[in-house]
């Protein structure tokens, strides 16, 4: 019977005890969610990049600093979001990715998005309105809004999650949730 792989929290505390595996293993986890998550604000597919390798490198000089008792994910998203914000800052006007293009991330190389072989053309064609209606939507909400429905929808991520990694309180994201 095997082990079982050690959580997120714990590889952290591995890392902070020196065990440089951990890290390794944080980054093959979370290499392609964070390099999706920083294209998202950066739009520039090597400046995400870039981003996404900086983000492990804040990871690695902050391992001590990790509170065990917190998330692990948050946490993450937070350093690549501060570190995605400050570049923004200082390249000034780059507009956020449209979340249908966000989207197309679930998509194939041809650029289709996955059906289930029990889709005809009539469904196929109902979910393309549908993702355009979502898309036109979403293109009207303001960059907080819309970062905000990104984390819950898209990251699938939790009001308390959501917090941590925009810096407010759960209730003021459920509410602005709710109020989107």
């Amino acid at each position: 019977m095997s082990t079982p792989a050690p959580t997120d929290e714990g590889l952290m505390a591995l890392l902070s005890d020196g065990e440089q595996s951990a890290l390794a293993e944080l980054v093959r986890r979370y290499q392609n969610d964070i390099f999706r998550f920083c294209l998202h604000y950066v739009r520039d597919v090597e400046r995400a990049k870039e981003m996404s390798q900086e983000t492990f490198i804040r990871v690695y000089v902050a391992r001590t600093r990790f509170d065990a008792s917190r998330k692990f994910r948050p946490w993450l998203l937070c350093i690549a979001r501060n570190l995605c914000l400050n570049e923004i800052k200082r390249k000034k006007a780059v507009t956020m990715e449209s979340l249908e293009e966000y989207a197309s991330t679930a998509r194939d190389e041809s650029g289709e998005v996955f059906q289930s072989a029990a889709d005809g053309p009539d469904q196929m064609m109902m979910a393309a309105e549908r993702r355009a209606m979502v898309a036109e939507a979403l293109a009207k909400l303001d960059p907080e809004s819309r970062e905000i429905v990104t984390l819950r929808f898209y990251e699938r991520m939790q009001a308390r999650d959501i917090a941590v990694v925009v810096g407010s309180t759960e209730g003021a994201v459920r509410t602005r949730l709710h109020r989107i």
